[in-house]
Formats: C-alpha cells, sequence, structure tokens
C-alpha cells in the first residue's frame, strides 16, 4: 500500500492563499502622494480638530483631505 502525504495539498491550499492576499494589501509604492509641494501628512484626529476649531484655512498653512471616502488621506500645506 503506498503512503500519502495529507498535507502537501493543505501547505499548497495555505500558500496559495497566502499568496492572493498579498496580491491584495496595499503597498508602499501604491502610497498616496501629497497634494503639491509642502504638504506634510497628518493624523485623522489633528485634521478633525482644526476642523472643528475653524482652523482648516489659516493665515500660514491650510489642512487638505485626499482620497476616496474609504481611505482618506490627511495633510497640512504650507
Amino acid at each position: 500500500m503506498k503512503w500519502r502525504n495529507p498535507f502537501n495539498k493543505k501547505r499548497a491550499c495555505i500558500a496559495l492563499i497566502g499568496l492572493m492576499l498579498a496580491a491584495l494589501l496595499p503597498s508602499s509604492a501604491n502610497a498616496e502622494q501629497p497634494p503639491h509641494k509642502g504638504c506634510v501628512a497628518v493624523s485623522k484626529g489633528e485634521y478633525q480638530g482644526a476642523k472643528k476649531k475653524k482652523l482648516l484655512r489659516a493665515k500660514f498653512g491650510t489642512y487638505v483631505r485626499t482620497g476616496r471616502f474609504w481611505q482618506r488621506h490627511y495633510w497640512y500645506c504650507r
């Protein structure tokens, strides 16, 4: 009787799932670029705080929100 290793198919399936997930994850090559030169990334909390205090447009700079509704990026531009 020939002995068969039952884990080969499971390992192949797990490896395939891992490769598929890795392909779906965002990479740094696709990272959001600043809207223009002189902008730095800020946190959502900082943006919300400035919005609450009505400081999105100030004397020395502005806060900018970019991206789609499911993946926003927040910037402070001088």
